[in-house]
């Protein structure tokens, strides 16, 4: 078998793995929509968006999907690196025939499939409940946003697997890492709501670009949302995290010789 044979068969595996954990399918599939119920049921009507009025609707359908990237392609993704390196998972797969790579190629296809398949989840939710308009420009900045976003948190979760001591450690960063991100990028709360200093300090960060770019295609009629500064920093972004992965990857833990 080739190389990429062994990739999709390791994808398989690891998307069987992860449809018979009943707990990871509610957390990803059903706790996204949970929260797309809940912040339209507070922030119902509208709200606005760059200065004028938008349905709350389309708008938290937006945010949502672009903390679900951020929670599933950051978070779960550098939680169950972290956790099979500790476990020795990782040095036991290095040690067979098959290359490395291929369980970390694996595991963010893996990422890639339940991030598109809750975020059609989340559509489908807004286009019957809240009446999101399906259009090309829509799908088109969709893909583009999504598929940046998590290239970009793929590559920070790599990155930030150096850093993680231990499974714990990891299990409590990425969703801290991912709640804070969106209460200060205008996913949680609109941005019309928040200090300027608080805008000022998520337009660092890669969640609000996707975010703002995500809710300029739902919101703005005949727009995909595309514009050079929010692709450019996601771009940056996972350019620099892929070079520090590259650099402080470890496929042993601490203590348990080289890596």
């Amino acid at each position: 078998m080739s190389d990429a044979g062994l990739a999709v068969a390791q994808t398989r595996f690891a998307l069987r793995g992860y449809t018979r954990d009943s707990s990871a399918l509610v957390f990803t599939a059903l706790f996204p929509v949970i929260l797309l119920l809940l912040f339209n049921a507070i922030f119902k009507g509208s709200t606005k968006f760059d200065g004028r009025d938008v349905p709350s609707g389309a708008y938290y359908t937006a945010s949502i999907i672009s903390y679900v990237i951020t929670l599933v392609s950051f978070g779960s993704l550098l939680n169950r690196i972290t956790t099979a390196r500790e476990r020795g998972l990782l040095k036991r797969f290095r040690g067979t025939p098959i290359p490395s790579w291929v369980y970390l190629v694996s595991e963010i296809a893996r990422t890639v499939v339940v991030v598109f398949g809750t975020v059609a989840l989340l559509v489908v939710v807004g286009a019957i409940f809240y009446q999101v308009h399906l259009s090309v420009h829509l799908l088109i900045g969709l893909i583009v946003y999504v598929t940046l976003g998590v290239f970009c948190f793929c590559s920070l979760a790599l990155a930030l697997t150096g850093v993680c001591k231990t499974a714990d450690s990891a299990s409590a960063i990425g969703p801290l890492a991912a709640t804070i991100l969106s209460f200060l990028s205008g996913v949680f709360i609109p941005a019309f709501l928040l200090p300027k200093w608080l805008i000022d300090v998520g337009k660092v960060f890669p969640l609000e670009h996707a975010a703002r770019g995500l809710q300029s295609a739902f919101l703005v009629a005949g727009s995909a949302g595309i514009n050079v500064v929010n692709v450019g920093v996601l771009v940056a972004w996972a350019v620099v995290a892929l070079v520090v992965a590259t650099r402080s990857f470890r496929w042993e833990a601490r203590g348990a010789g080289a890596s």
